[in-house]
Order: C-alpha cells, then sequence, then structure tokens
C-alpha cells in the first residue's frame, strides 16, 4: 500500500513563503533588470576573481564573501546578464531560506508576511541581484536568529548547532563587522534564565571565528597585521562617533550613497512617516507576542535588529539605504507579529474588521511607496550605467586596448568594460601636477586615457592632452582625453 503523506499543519505557511520568494525574484528581473550594469563596488568585488580584467583596488574595510559568491559565474562568463540572473536566483532562495527557518521556531503567518514586507522594499529589491553584501548580511542574520532560538529551546538536536554556525560565519565572511553585532545580540540573549546553553555559545564563537578566518589572515598578508587593516578600515568608513540620522533619512528616498560631495536632498514627508511607523509597530508587536506568550520570538529579532543598525548610526560618518538592510529584515518579524495581532487579536468582530482593514491599507501603502521609488531608482541607475558601457565602447573605438588606464570619472566601471586599470577620482586634482598614478602607468608602458562628463577640462594637467566629445553617450556631456 502507497503511504500518503499528511499535510502538515506548517505547509500552507510555507508555501506561502515560497510564493513571496517567487515573486520577490519575478519584481527584481522585471524592475532591476538583468541588463543593468555593474556599480563601484561591484566591480571590485567581481574583478578579483575575473580573468579576463586587472583586478580593481581591494580596500582594507573589504570582505572576501561577495568575491566567492559571484566566482562560480564570473570564472566562466563576463555577462552581467548570466550574472544578475544568477544572484537573483540564489536571493529568492536566501530569502525562502532564512524565514523559512522560522516556520521551524512557530508555524503560522509572521515568517511569510515579513518575508513580503522585507523582501517588498526597494533596496532589498534593488540589492537582490547586485553583487553587494547587504541584502546576504541580512538574510544570514534573520537565519541565525531563528536557530539561536531553536538551540535555546533544544528543540532540534545538532542540526540547528550546525546552522546557527553555519549563519554567523556566512554573515561574517561577508561584513565581519556586522557580525560582531549580531553575536553580541544573540550572547547577550543567553542571559535570559533557562536559555543558558555552553554549545549554543560554542557555535557563535566558531561561527565567528570561521567568518573572520580570512579577513584577519589577508590583514597579515596585505595590510601589515590586524590592527593596521583595522584602522585603515576605520578611516575608509570615516568610523568614530557620529548620529547620522538625518543622512539615513534623507537616504531613504533612493540616493545609494549620501556621502560629500554626493547631494541627498531633503527628507521627503512620506518616507519619514514610514520609518517612524517602524519602531511603533515593533512595540505594537512585542506588545502582541506578549498577550501570546511569544514575547521571546518577537523580542530577540527587534534587539538584533536595533543592535545591527547601531553602528550605522552612531559609529559611521555617512548613510546608505543598504546599510540597514539587517535591521530591516529582522525587524520585520515584530512588525509581523502587529499585523497578525490587528487581524485576529480583538474579540469583536468590528475591531478584527478594522484591523484588517488597517493592515491592507498600510501594505498597499508599502507596495506603493516602495515601488514608485525602485522604480525611480532602477531607471535612473540603469540609465547611467548604460552610460559607462558606452563610453568604454567609445574607447575601444579609439583603439585603447589592454594593459591601459582609465582615469577620472566613473573610471573604474568604465574601466573593467575596457579590461583596463582604473583610477577613480570623485574631486579631480586643482594643481598641474601630473597624477601619480597616470605617471606610474605611463612609466609601465601603458595606454593612458582621461574621461569626464564636464563642459570644461577638469584639471589643469589635461590642458596638453587631446579632448574629443563623445556625442552619444548620455546622460552628461561626456569628454576623453589622450596624451598629447
Amino acid at each position: 500500500m502507497v503511504a500518503i503523506r499528511t499535510w502538515r499543519p506548517a505547509d500552507p505557511w510555507r508555501a506561502l513563503l515560497l510564493v513571496v520568494a517567487v515573486c520577490y525574484g519575478l519584481v527584481q528581473l522585471a524592475v532591476v533588470t538583468p541588463r543593468m550594469g555593474l556599480g563601484w563596488d561591484e566591480v571590485v568585488y567581481v574583478s578579483q576573481v575575473d580573468p579576463r580584467v586587472p583586478e580593481t583596488e581591494f580596500i582594507a574595510p573589504r570582505a572576501r564573501g561577495i568575491t566567492l559568491l559571484v566566482a562560480p559565474v564570473v570564472l566562466f562568463t563576463s555577462s552581467t546578464e548570466v550574472l544578475r540572473c544568477y544572484l537573483c536566483l540564489l536571493s529568492v532562495l536566501a530569502l525562502y531560506a532564512s524565514f523559512g527557518t522560522w516556520l521551524r521556531v512557530r508555524s503560522g503567518p509572521v515568517a511569510p508576511v515579513a518575508a513580503a514586507l522585507f523582501a517588498s522594499t526597494w533596496a532589498a529589491l534593488f540589492y537582490g541581484n547586485e553583487a553587494m553584501p547587504n541584502f546576504w548580511v541580512a538574510c544570514g542574520s534573520v537565519a541565525a536568529a531563528g536557530c539561536f532560538l531553536r538551540c535555546v529551546r533544544q528543540d532540534g538536536g545538532r542540526g540547528p548547532l550546525l546552522w546557527l554556525a553555519v549563519s554567523v560565519a556566512a554573515v561574517a565572511l561577508l561584513r565581519p563587522p556586522d557580525s560582531v553585532w549580531l553575536v553580541l545580540a544573540l550572547a547577550a540573549a543567553l542571559a535570559v534564565p533557562g536559555w543558558r546553553r555552553l554549545r549554543v555559545a560554542a557555535a557563535l564563537a566558531a561561527g565567528l571565528a570561521a567568518g573572520w578566518a580570512d579577513w584577519v589572515v589577508e590583514a597579515y598578508v596585505r595590510f601589515g597585521g590586524l590592527a593596521a587593516r583595522w584602522q585603515a578600515a576605520g578611516a575608509a568608513n570615516e568610523t568614530g562617533l557620529h548620529v547620522t540620522l538625518v543622512e539615513h533619512a534623507r537616504a531613504l528616498d533612493g540616493p545609494l550613497l549620501c556621502r560629500p560631495p554626493a547631494d541627498c536632498g531633503p527628507v521627503v514627508t512620506s518616507w519619514a512617516l514610514w520609518w517612524a511607523a517602524i519602531p511603533v509597530l515593533v512595540l505594537l508587536g512585542l506588545y502582541a507576542a506578549r498577550r501570546r506568550d511569544r514575547l521571546a520570538e518577537c523580542l530577540l529579532p527587534a534587539a538584533a535588529g536595533l543592535a545591527m543598525a547601531a553602528p550605522y548610526v552612531f559609529l559611521v560618518g555617512y548613510a546608505a539605504p543598504r546599510f540597514l538592510l539587517p535591521a530591516y529584515a529582522l525587524l520585520a518579524l515584530p512588525v509581523a507579529h502587529a499585523a497578525g495581532f490587528a487581524v485576529s487579536g480583538p474579540r469583536r468582530r468590528g475591531l478584527r474588521r478594522a484591523g484588517a482593514g488597517l493592515v491592507t491599507a498600510g501594505l498597499l501603502g508599502q507596495f506603493t511607496l516602495q515601488g514608485l521609488t525602485l522604480g525611480e531608482v532602477a531607471a535612473l541607475r540603469l540609465q547611467r550605467r548604460a552610460a559607462d558601457a558606452e563610453v568604454a565602447a567609445a574607447l575601444r573605438a579609439l583603439g585603447v586596448r589592454p594593459p591601459c588606464l582609465v582615469y577620472g570619472e566613473h573610471a573604474v566601471m568604465i574601466a573593467y568594460r575596457a579590461g583596463c586599470q582604473s583610477h577613480m577620482v570623485l574631486s579631480w586634482p586643482r594643481d598641474t601636477a601630473v597624477p601619480a598614478a597616470v605617471r606610474a602607468a605611463q612609466a609601465a608602458g601603458k595606454q593612458v586615457v582621461a574621461v569626464d562628463r564636464g563642459r570644461r577640462v577638469p584639471a589643469a594637467f589635461l590642458h596638453g592632452w587631446r579632448k574629443g566629445p563623445l556625442w552619444d553617450v548620455r546622460p552628461g556631456r561626456w569628454h576623453v582625453y589622450l596624451p598629447g
């Protein structure tokens, strides 16, 4: 007789989570198209394993996690479209797996609703198929918090311990400092009576050590030691005592980086209201979880989310929307508790209907606000990165071939497509001396070219160079400069 598998209570919620993850991937492909070129940070990570181009400078703060993630594709093809589709598929699996961990903590709508809330943010959609670490750190943090709860409740044997260590190691491999704040939040939870588990502490420590190992070893190999690399990383990230709440608020509606000389614009009212609603909903979620004797399932991700947001708000001197992705992912869990309580918590049917209406209106507002912003962000970046590809094609038409150096605006992205080394400038030098990078390239026999999208000659040392306009490249008025 053929045995028929029974439909477990968690299965419909797991199916709903799968639908959320698939929709997340489809929206990525539709809006953040695979045709979008690589950004500056992406080129840095990808070029480390691309055998067809020179490596872009890998500075002290960066870690090798993303490079390892993209290596299986980049080693075999330079196609941006293939890389985007690969990362899109992986992001769908990561979203499903990380929030699926919470279905093992407790069956119900919280995990799929939280996944939908996080996945519908424009930053999660934009960075899902970008070769950047923040989305993956967010998924690893959600998975680590879920595995931690399973471990302290002794309901999974060695499996949750292993996955806890793996999740922490993945976060550490991607962004080592983020993993410290995550582990601090989880380790603090071990002080809860009944949760003191030596093996859980050992799993946290093992994951942290495994993830940090590569960064520490490279510190001694390339940066003169751990202390020297840490100091260099702090200088690059403007680490110190800062309060950047205003900068983060200004970056909510789409600037990818809020750091001089970039102008992030004012705080947008609709986004300020969205941001202000998060702590209110988190508190409501904590209240709802306490009413249902689920406080630990809500308090732990809330504390971890705040812990992971704190360094970017108080210790880093600039802002970027992607920095807060791990916090948004973790805080989505208590917000989902609040939504569930609003729909099914009140005893009176009228209050439940009102709660359902509020939740529906909130979701529609979330999808509308995030969707409109995503469309604007993606369209602008698609246009700008297409211009990088057009400039690279123009350079090839002018006879620029490796070995070569591209100096100037967007040089990293342009040089990657042209197969050259790069030196990118955010502000052109004001003196008449030829920059050291240009002199070194010329001394090494490399072809040198400078690119700029302004009207005037951007630097004094270029006055003796041949200037040519690139009329067909937009946006901007691009010019190329070749040594006389």
